[in-house]
Order: C-alpha cells, then sequence, then structure tokens
C-alpha cells in the first residue's frame, strides 16, 4: 500500500511540473524587410520571445519609443541568422525598436503577476544591488 501510494504522488509531482512548463510559451519575432514579424503580438506573462534576424544587416531589438531606451531589455547587434530572447515576466505593453533602421512594434502581455515570493523582475538576468 506504501509503494503504491509512492508512486502516485510521484505521478502527480511530475504532472505538475509538466503542466507548469506548458504554460509558458515560446514566441518567436523574425527580423526581415525592416520590419518585425509579427508586428504586436499579444502573449501571456512567463513567456519568452525569441527575436531572429533573418536580413543581411544588422539590427538591435531595444526597449522603448522613439530612440529612448526604458531599460527593459537591449539586445547585442543581432548579424544575420542570430537571436536574442527575453522572458515578460509582467503584465503591459513593451514597446521597442532597432535605433539603426527606426522599426517599431510592441508586445502586450497579459495575464497576472506571480504570487509572492516568485520573482517578479523582467527578464531572466540578475540585476545589480545598490551599495548602501
Amino acid at each position: 500500500m506504501k509503494r503504491i501510494t509512492a508512486v502516485l504522488l510521484m505521478g502527480v509531482a511530475l504532472l505538475c511540473c509538466f503542466a507548469a512548463q506548458a504554460q509558458a510559451e515560446t514566441v518567436e519575432i523574425e527580423i526581415r524587410n525592416f520590419n518585425f514579424y509579427p508586428p504586436d503580438p499579444v502573449i501571456d506573462v512567463g513567456d519568452t520571445v525569441v527575436w531572429t534576424n533573418k536580413m543581411n544587416y544588422g539590427h538591435w531589438v531595444i526597449s522603448g519609443v522613439d530612440m529612448r531606451h526604458n531599460n527593459k531589455f537591449f539586445s547585442y547587434l543581432l548579424l544575420k541568422g542570430t537571436k536574442f530572447s527575453y522572458t515578460f515576466r509582467t503584465p503591459g505593453d513593451f514597446p521597442y525598436y532597432c535605433p539603426i533602421h527606426s522599426m517599431q512594434a510592441m508586445i502586450s502581455v497579459v495575464g497576472e503577476e506571480p504570487a509572492a515570493g516568485a520573482p517578479a523582475e523582467e527578464g531572466g538576468e540578475k540585476k545589480r544591488r545598490r551599495r548602501r
């Protein structure tokens, strides 16, 4: 009886892990013809966006509007075939642009913010702490 209970608990735990992983998705955005495709996707909190440069020209993906960076995300120079990804952990509208070619688009993130105790920072990178 104890073995059956242990096996059932392991099965439930595995199902919970797979269900949590299935919720977050990856959304692909291509940079081609001097535009972002799709231009204005709507995604869920926790989804990751991957930008891929399909052009022979270099591009950046920088959060902000009209050449004003807002410190949410900032890619390196994306040459043909290179990718940049960012995970959105809070809801809202996130405009972004390529400063070289004046391309602009927006990502709309819907859903609820993570529960208390879960990481609430944007992206997967750690932010520097301020010294006191």
